[in-house]
């Protein structure tokens, strides 16, 4: 199949699927890894397509208020990023994870003197575009699949800056606390966790109550976290408990 028409049958895929990743494009067109990740490249060049953690999803042409619900990413995830957005102060040092809503905090932050810190090539590229940002990027091994650095050499990279304030993506949040299906993802956010004076923890409804195997913190070591919904009633007593700021965007919208 040409590029092209292979091209169009992606933007077709992800107008269904609202996302897509180099898997399913090797799959379903039979091609090399180098093959789809040109053709996200290149549909990404022509604006059709924003790569971000996980593969990639719909470019809006509108408004910048638009482009991730314009994309399938869920309007509650740009409301809590809007929400986090907010928390950045002038001359902040500030450690970004690697997370969908984090790189949306990134977009969504108006244009203050920062330093910014980040094992993401995608919130990287974002950032080091900004006036007045000074970005730095760690290092060790590249995952390709999500597009950032995690590993023991990356976590041992993180401990090298002490940061006013962490963005801290979730994958899952139980009662005992923050946890991870990747090992060096663990590691590398428990770095960022002892290096930042404040972690702020992005976490829609999806990840309450998901255990994975590798335990990144206990909940007493999270100062904010900032959710799209309640958190279930046993969850949200021991958050109170442990006096942890809870910001529940669902709540700040009826007001």
């Amino acid at each position: 199949m040409a590029q092209k028409r292979r091209l169009e049958k992606i933007l077709d895929w992800l107008q269904v699927h609202h996302e897509i990743n180099a898997e399913d494009i090797i799959t379903q067109f039979n091609v090399s890894r180098d093959t789809a990740r040109r053709d996200l490249v290149k549909l990404e060049e022509e604006g059709k397509i924003l790569r971000v953690k996980g593969g990639a999803v719909l470019a809006s042409q509108s408004t910048a208020l638009s482009p991730y619900r314009d994309r399938g990413m869920p309007r509650y995830k740009e409301e809590i990023a809007r929400k986090a957005a907010a928390y950045v102060r002038e001359h902040d040092h500030i450690f970004f994870d690697t997370s969908t809503t984090v790189e949306l905090t990134a977009r969504l932050m108006a244009n203050k003197e920062i330093t910014a810190v980040t094992n993401s090539i995608d919130i990287f590229q974002i950032l080091s575009e900004r006036d007045g940002y000074i970005t730095y990027l760690t290092g060790g091994k590249f995952n390709k699949f999500h597009r950032n650095f995690t590993s023991f050499h990356t976590a041992g990279e993180v401990t090298k800056y002490k940061t006013d304030v962490l963005f801290l993506g979730a994958c899952g949040l139980g009662m005992e606390g923050l946890t991870s299906p990747d090992e060096g993802e663990a590691y590398v956010k428990k770095s960022m966790i002892q290096s930042a004076k404040k972690v702020i923890l992005l976490a829609d409804h999806t990840k309450f109550n998901k255990e994975f195997l590798h335990q990144v913190c206990d909940l007493s070591q999270i100062d904010l976290i900032i959710t799209d919904q309640t958190p279930p009633k046993q969850m949200e007593q021991k958050l109170r408990s442990l006096h942890i700021e809870l910001m529940v965007t669902e709540k700040e919208r009826g007001r």
